[in-house]
Order: structure tokens, then sequence, then C-alpha cells
């Protein structure tokens, strides 16, 4: 019994982890540019509600499928760390050629954190990777399909700290390369909320390389309050195929666990899906008290 559990929970996460394809359905198009008119690389593109959508690349263009369920009145929302998100509607969307320009927003200075005289070494997250059951994109007939997909950890804050860097485990990867975006909300009612970075972070990730890959965070400056639950994950921007036939980036998932703490989402203004089991991924912090 317990092992069809297991074998059931690694069909579901083989399933929810992966993108949906609408590889027959006519394609939404455009670019997305700074007031300056420079482009905007990277930014995403999401079908309120909707698991469509994609991230724009290094030109600012982008394009996605639009199945025939999409009405002309679904809203969309573009967006990218450090600019306003725009919101407009499905029909604009369908503009040939449209371009559109994102507000950057407006720069506050930090605030700045004295580091305390007694700072200890921590995590926050899962350091594990011994686990028979993985999350993994294989069902993905499109690299394209997997753009602004995002797979993060919910963990609490149980003591004062500055983040100094983040960590995620691939088992397999069959990407010669891949763009990721660091993505750090805050969690309120359970769900991620709003964006704790102010700084567009990404991850190159080269080689098909496997094992734990990761960002030094030191330079960014991040303090967490004790009592706050935070998300800390990756975002889909860019992949490359190793083969044609390519389609795997994997790593382990522990289950179970007594509460939910892996999160996804298709798309980058999809709901949340919540998992009770731990994606192995953490961050380093120095923690006081």
């Amino acid at each position: 019994m317990l092992s069809r559990l297991f074998l059931l929970a690694l069909l579901l996460f083989a399933s929810v982890f992966a993108p949906c394809s609408f590889a027959q359905a006519p394609q939404l198009s455009g670019r997305v540019v700074a007031a300056s008119g420079q482009p905007v690389a990277f930014a995403t593109v999401g079908v309120k509600g909707r698991a469509i959508g994609s991230t724009a690349d290094e030109a600012g263009r982008f394009a996605f499928a639009a199945p025939p369920t999409l009405a002309a009145t679904d809203s969309v929302v573009i967006s990218c760390v450090g600019f306003r998100s725009l919101g407009l509607t499905v029909a604009q969307l369908r503009r040939a050629g449209a371009v559109w320009t994102l507000q950057p927003l407006s720069q506050q200075l930090a605030e700045v954190q004295v580091r305390h005289a007694q700072l200890k070494p921590g995590f926050l997250g899962c350091r594990s990777t011994f686990s028979p059951m993985q999350w993994t994109t294989d069902s993905a007939a499109d690299v394209g399909d997997v753009r602004g997909w995002e797979l993060a950890t919910m963990v609490p804050v149980r003591k004062n700290c500055f983040v100094d860097s983040f960590r995620v485990y691939f088992g397999q990867n069959e990407f010669r390369s891949l763009r990721l975006r660091f993505l750090l909300y805050d969690v309120q009612h359970g769900l991620p909320t709003r964006l704790l970075v102010s700084d567009d972070i990404q991850l190159i990730v080269s080689k098909q390389r496997t094992g734990w890959v990761g960002l030094d965070l030191r330079r960014y400056n991040l303090h967490l309050a004790k009592g706050q639950t935070v998300a800390a994950g990756i975002q889909w921007l860019q992949g490359e195929k190793a083969t044609p036939k390519s389609r795997r980036l994997s790593g382990p998932i522990l289950l179970p666990t007594l509460i939910n703490r892996a999160l996804i989402r298709q798309k980058s203004q999809a709901s949340w899906e919540k998992y009770a089991g731990n994606v192995s991924m953490y961050l380093a912090v120095q923690q006081y008290e």
C-alpha cells in the first residue's frame, strides 16, 4: 500500500510540474520596452488566473500560443522586476507588432542594515537530496512552453537573518544552457504575495550541469525578520536543448510532509498550487536573535 502511495505521488508530481502545451493554437506576440526605448529583456507576460503566457527574449520580444478558450476580455499582465506592471486585455495584445512600454519603479534608497555582532550560519529550506520522487518538466513538448514556469519552497523564518546565498539541486538536466530568475516572495495567508527583491537576479546554468547550483546574494543585502514566512525559488526564462530530444529538468522532492511547502505555478499570472513536499532548495543565512 505504501509503495502504491509513493507511485501515485511520483505520477502526480511528474504531471503537475510539467507545463501545458497549446501547439496548434494561434500565437499572441509583441515587444516590451522601457520608457527609454531599450528592450526589457526577459519580461514576463501572463493571462491572469490562467496557465497561459511566456517570457520575452533578450530583445524584449515574446510570443505564445493562445487556446480557443481565451476570451478577448481576459486580463493580461506584463511585468518585470524593477518595473511597474502593465495591465491590458487579450484583445489589445492581438494587435500585430504592438510595442508595450513598462515604467520603472521609483528607486528608494535601501535602508542600510547593520549586521549584528553575533551572527551564526543557518539555512532555510531543504538540503537533503535523497528521495525516490522527482519534480520534472519532461512532458514539455516544446521548450518554449516552459517559459514563465515557477518552482519555490515556502519556509518560516524563525530567527532574524541576512541572506547569503540561494541553492537548488538538479538531479537531471538535458539542457545545454538554462536562464533562470531568482524570486523571493513574502507569504501571506499561505500564498506568495509581493516580491522581496528589487533587482533582476538571474542564474545561468550551462553544460547540462547537475547537483547543487546557486547564487551569491550577499551584495543585495536581503534581510528577513523573525516570524516572517517567505517563498524562495526559480522562474524559467530561457532554455537551450542539448539534443533535439532533450526535454527534462528534474530534482528531488521529499514526501510526505505535514504541511504544504512545495509551490508551483505554470505561468507568471497562474494560480499557485501547493503540495506537501520539500523541494531540494534552500537559503543560506546568517542568523541572530
